[in-house]
This record gives structure tokens, sequence and C-alpha cells, in this order.
């Protein structure tokens, strides 16, 4: 039997080939999954698909005219991608490997058996006379004894099972949402719930009419209720982008929503929280640990020896530009003003994941239903868990709670059902403290620009989009769920995003946000569109440019770059960018000539001097070089580090006292080995051979380093040496008598 992985890879493979509309290969992968499956039932179905396809292969090389043949080659992969999707759910639920699924089989044995009147149970909740009504229609049957029996939350717990784990919905399914969308009896907060499991359904098992329904709560627009109805269905549209035109009604409705200012605003904004709410930035993790070692590994031994890079802060390197307006701003809301913590996490930083995430193992979060449930006072398990013995009134707590947005819903719950294991000493400590940090808020809250609806919307997407990563990341049944946060989430870049968003404010947003959050590789992906769609500002090409350099391709960043110069704006930053390019490509004349232009615009700068110098030195103009570097002393004396270099080029150029002098400045602040290296060549060639067998011994045995490094490190300056009048049958003798001063002194 495959695994839950091999099922849904080859599922998962099969559906790409049928979008690409390799059908025939397709078939072969569904006709292996289908010889696993209990029944005989998707192998018939797969004949048939077959059998049709032939036909429509047939009558293609016949040279006749089928005005029918595309309908009917679209009409056949939505079947075969329908069968395929039947055929995974059930060796999933066959395989024995996942609780969730066998949870999905009991209940469906239940359903088949009557045993389960699901309609009732919602009755039960309401007591809604229209539902009353609606429910003798149907005829539905009376309460089982076992019914009767079970509280609210068994009920909500049996109705989320049936939503998420039901295939396809048929009329009782849908005509259950339609109920619970109508209802004016169910609070916001259990529709909720019912969107989170529709949610999951959709995400699990494609439904055009799961799809359908959510559209239809977000029409309804019940506050709480619409903007979790949006995520569901920007998160499900997502992934099922590439089969969405099989299903004309789903892509006529999509059409209805065409241009509408306030829903392309909304998308923004989930989109943004979606990216916020993503791991921690691989790019950063890239960059240090992958990309720039490898430069580094590029550039000549000598440089690394004179920490040339570090002369000055090259903090232009990753500087941007300061007249670049900032596109992107966070609409001002309530989040902004409160402690910086609670920003951060408002802002997707995600700061609780941690500490909240070691607070899920209570038994309220081993019910699926409850990762979802909006925090609500009224909650049992809430009034149970802090109820105290001893009289302190913990409900203005939980009241406060409930209002505030610097926490999602999930970590809401486990902070109160902690409140009931903590020590009542500190339980009082910890309701002061949290009682101040609820007044601030409150304060912040008067201030009317603060209680726009809009950023009301935003802290519910906040909430609820954290609560469903907490569910895929922390949930132990995550490894049975397919994970929608593994996915790029490039929502951007899908067709049913471009079919419904025709503002460009909002793609461009959306890179300013990739951009200013140091996503680079997602920005300049977003803003090379942008260029292309008639918006090639200034602007734009310089953080094309700009992405492309944090990304460590200096190639494209000088492509940008020279493009940037030609709008003739922002000269100093984008001429200053461009030899930064030439440099980090091994093109010392040509940086040496932007540095030179930039030199004119910033005389005094002291980043451009030193730049001229390293390009001067990369060229071996090392006279030219030092007067640079001694510019640079001259004019920042405190910066030791300039030192290196200037001892280097003295000891090429034969100014060995002045070389001797600076070394000795150098080795006074920090011991290095490559400076005692150095210090032993300006000895050797003032012919004191004893203090420069004494330096290199120093830098033989420095703790930083073994001899193997030393002896490379050694025989790359044999040709500075020779060029000093060391004869070259000497370098090696005083290599081996290093080596023997080096063992002597290790015994």
């Amino acid at each position: 039997m495959m695994t839950i992985e091999q099922i849904r890879d080859k599922h998962h493979r099969a559906i790409d080939l049928i979008i690409a509309r390799k059908v025939g290969f397709a078939l072969d992968l569904f006709y292996e999954m289908a010889q696993q499956a209990r029944s005989d039932y998707y192998r018939i179905q797969l004949d048939k698909q077959r059998e049709t396809y032939q036909n429509i292969l047939n009558h293609a090389f016949q040279n006749q005219v089928d005005p029918q043949r595309d309908d009917i080659y679209q009409r056949l992969q939505k079947s075969i991608v329908e069968v395929g999707d039947q055929l995974k759910e059930h060796l999933l639920t066959i395989s024995g490997q996942s609780s969730i699924y066998k949870t999905k089989w009991k209940l469906e044995q239940e359903i088949q058996a009557g045993e389960l009147q699901y309609q009732d149970l919602l009755e039960k909740l309401t007591r809604d006379q229209q539902l009353d009504e609606l429910l003798q229609d149907s005829e539905i049957q009376p309460e089982s004894d076992e019914q009767q029996e079970l509280g609210r939350d068994e009920i909500y717990s049996y109705l989320f099972r049936i939503i998420w784990l039901t295939d396809k919905y048929g009329e009782e399914e849908i005509q259950l949402l339609q109920q619970v969308k109508e209802s004016e009896k169910l609070p916001w907060y259990d529709k909720s719930l019912m969107i989170s499991a529709l949610t999951l359904s959709a995400l699990r098992s494609f439904d055009e009419r799961k799809i359908e329904l959510l559209f239809d709560f977000y029409d309804k627009h019940e506050e709480q209720v619409w903007e979790r109805a949006l995520v569901g269905i920007l998160y499900t549209l997502y992934k099922y982008d590439h089969r969405l035109e099989f299903y004309e009604s789903l892509m006529e409705r999509l059409d209805g929503y065409k241009g509408n200012d306030q829903l392309e605003r909304n998308i923004e904004a989930i989109i943004i929280q979606t990216i916020k709410s993503k791991e921690t930035e691989e790019l950063t993790r890239k960059w240090e640990e992958e990309i720039l070692p490898e430069i580094m590994k590029m550039r000549p031994n000598i440089e690394k020896k004179l920490d040339l890079e570090n002369i000055v802060s090259d903090k232009f390197l990753e500087d941007k530009n300061p007249d670049w307006e900032k596109v992107f701003e966070d609409s001002p809301d309530l989040l902004d003003k409160i402690q910086q913590f609670s920003k951060m996490q408002m802002e997707g930083s995600d700061v609780f994941m941690s500490a909240f995430g070691r607070l899920k193992h209570f038994p309220f979060f081993k019910r699926i239903s409850n990762w979802f449930i909006p925090f609500f006072k009224e909650n049992p398990d809430i009034q149970s868990a802090t109820q105290d013995q001893e009289q302190v009134n913990m409900s203005p707590l939980v009241e406060k709670l409930e209002s505030s947005n610097f926490m999602c819903n999930s970590d809401k719950y486990s902070f109160c059902l902690n409140l009931q294991y903590i020590p009542q000493e500190q339980k009082n400590t910890m309701m002061q403290l949290f009682n101040e940090e609820m007044k601030q808020m409150d304060e912040i809250g008067q201030d009317e620009e603060m209680l726009n609806d809009f950023a009301k919307t935003k802290s519910i997407y906040t909430q609820y989009i954290q609560d469903i990563y907490r569910f895929f990341k922390l949930h132990p049944l995550k490894h049975e769920v397919d994970d929608i946060f593994q996915y790029k989430l490039d929502v951007y870049n899908t067709k049913f995003y471009n079919r419904i968003v025709e503002d460009r404010k909002v793609r461009r947003n959306i890179a300013e946000f990739y951009f200013e959050r140091n996503h680079f590789d997602q920005a300049v992906e977003l803003f090379k569109n942008l260029s292309q769609e008639e918006l090639n500002t200034a602007e734009v090409t310089e953080k094309i440019a700009y992405s492309y350099q944090r990304l460590g391709d200096y190639e494209h960043a000088l492509q940008y770059y020279l493009k940037a110069e030609l709008f003739d704006t922002n000269k100093s930053w984008v001429t200053k960018k461009i030899a930064l390019s030439y440099r980090y490509l091994n093109q010392p004349e040509n940086a040496l000539v932007y540095y030179k232009e930039a030199e004119k615009l910033e005389p005094e700068n002291l980043y451009i001097q030193a730049y001229i110098g390293h390009s001067l030195f990369q060229l071996q103009r090392y006279e030219e070089a030092l007067k640079y570097y001694f510019k640079v002393e001259y004019l920042a004396p405190e910066n030791a580090k300039i030192r290196r270099p200037i001892a280097w080029c003295s000891f090429i150029l034969g100014k060995y006292e002045t070389a001797e002098n600076y070394l000795h400045k150098l080795l006074e602040k920090e011991s290095r080995y490559f400076d005692y290296i150095t210090l032993g060549h300006v000895y050797w060639c003032m012919n004191d051979l004893e203090r420069a067998q004494q330096a290199y011994r120093n830098a033989a045995t420095h703790q930083d380093v073994g001899f193997e490094q030393f002896a490379s490190a050694f025989l790359d300056d044999r040709k500075y040496l020779e060029q000093n009048g060391i004869p070259a049958i000497e370098v090696n003798l005083m290599l081996d008598k290093v080596k023997f001063l080096a063992e002597v002194e290790s015994d």
C-alpha cells in the first residue's frame, strides 16, 4: 500500500499532467493508483475516460473539423480530474495510516447507517422557527437518545467533522450550510467555526459547491464571518487555480467581482498578512550562509588578509535609496501604537508562536474544531478555566482579551486555559500587568481615526490567518494534512487573481511590502512585471537593481543600475551602486571609473575614498592606493582597520619602516595571524632575520590558525617577497624553519 505522501504526490503529478494536456500520462498514473483500490469503480470510470480520449485522438487525425472537440476535451479533463480526486480520497481512507481518515471512514459509516441526522443537530442548536419548518418539510427523524444527550460542544464537533470530511456536498450538506448562513439565532462565532470547517474541506477535496458556499457567506457580509470566508476563498482558489477553467459557473461568478475596489483592497490585506505569517525569512539565511561566503571565496586571498571589506562600514551594500518614497505603509490603525512586541505580533512576526506553541496540550485542543473557534467569553471552557476559588474576578480580563487584537484566538484560549495552573500570587501580578496593557489599548481606541472599519477587518484577518497557521504547524496530526503554508502562496500570479483584480496599485503595494520586508526574490519578480506594464519609473528600476544586488546577482543588478542611470535621478546613489556592482564582478577598472565620478559628487565620503583605494589596490597601483588610504586615515583617525592596507602597500613599495609602524599599531589593538605574517615579511626584507622568524612563529602558532593554513597564506605572498629581493629558494627554507620552530614550541 502506498504511503500518504506517495498517494498525494502521485495524485498531484497526475493533475499537473492533465492541466498540461498530457492526458495519456495522467491516466497511466491513475491506473497505477486504482490497482490499490478496494473497488473496481475507479478502474471502470477510468476505462470510460480512456475510451473517450481514444475517440478524440482518432477524430483528431482524420482531417475532419469538429467544432465541439475543444469542449469535449475540456469536459474530459474535468471528468478525469474528478475521478482522480475521488480515487485519492478513497486510497487515503483505506490506507489505515491516518487518524483523520479513520475518523472520516467512521463518520461515513454513521451517515450511511442513518445514525447521524445532522440537520437535527442544527435544530437542537438554534430552535429557529424557520429551520423548524424546513426540517419538518424534509421529514427529519426525531432525535435519538444519543443525540438528546449531546452537549453543544459535541454537536459542533459533529457538524465540524461532517462539513470538513465530506468530499462532495450533496443537497443535505448544502442546505445545512445555507441554513447556518441565514440563521439569526446562531451567533457569529458558531458560523465562523463552520466557515473554517468549509475551508478545510475545500482545501482537502475540491468541490466547486464548497467555493460557491464560501462566496455565499462572503456576500452575506456578516461581520467576523465574511472575512473568514474570503480568506478561505483565496486559499482555495489559489490551490486549485489551474483547474478553475473547467467550471464555467464558477468562472462567471468570479467575473461578477471584477474591479470591485473593496474586494481588491481586502485581497491585498489578506495576501500581505499571509506573507507576514509565513515562516522566518529563508532569504536572510541563504544570503548569510550560502551566497556571501561563495562571493568571498572568489576574492583574492590578499584582500581577505587585509580585511579590505571592513575598513569602512559597508552599510552602503544594503542601504536603500533615501530618496525613495515609502510607497507601502500599513494604514494607521489601532495596532500601530501598542507596545513593540504587540505590534510585531500583529504585523505577522508571530512573537507568541513559540510561547503558546507549548500550551496546546490542554484537552481543549484535542478537538480539532477548537483550533478554529473564535474566542468568546461565554465559552464554557473559558468560564471553567477562569473560575477562581479565592474570589479573584477574572471576568474583566476575559472581556478585555475577547476584544483585544494583539493575540490570535487560539493563543487566547491557551492563555486562559493556563490560568488555572498559575499560583495565586503570580496570577494577581499578571492580572495587574495585563490590565495596564489593556488600559493603554483602550486609550488608543479613543482615537476615532484608529477605529475605522478596515482596521478592524485587518485585525480579523491577522488573527484568523494565525489561527490557521497554528493548526497546520502545531497540531499533532499536522503531517496528515496538506499544509497550505508550504505552498508559495503567490496569489498575485494566479489566473483568478488577474481575472478579479484590475488595480495595478494592489500589485505595486504587494511588491513594496516584499521589498520592505527584504523578500527580494518576490519583490524583483513583481517589480519586473510592473516595469513591463508601463510603470518603468526610475524608482521601480532602482528597486529591481537593488533587489538583484541583495540576492547576490550582481550581473543583473548592474544591468538595471545602468538603466537607472539613464533617468538622471538619485545620481550619487546610483553611481555608487554601479561601482559596487563592478567591484563584486571583479572589474576594478570599471569600478574605479564610477567611484571617481562619485567622488566628484561627495568628495569627503569615506566609503568612496576607501573603495577608490581598494580599486587601485586591485589594479596594483599601490602608490596611488596609498594616498587614498592615508586620506581615509586623516578623515577618520579612529578607524584602526585602515592601517592594514597602509602597512601592506608600504611593504610592497619598500617603505618598511612605515609598514612596521602601522603593523605594531594594529597588533596593539587585535592579534591577527595575517598581520604577523606581514610583519615577518617586513623584518625579513629589512634583513632582521631573528625578528622575522619570531613574527612568523607567532603567526604559525596563533590560536585561530593551524600550520597548514599559515603555510598557504605564507606561500601566497611568495611573489611579493621575491619582488622585494628575497631569493626564491629562501622562501621554502624559511617555511621549513618556521615549521621546525613551531614544532619545538608545541613540544
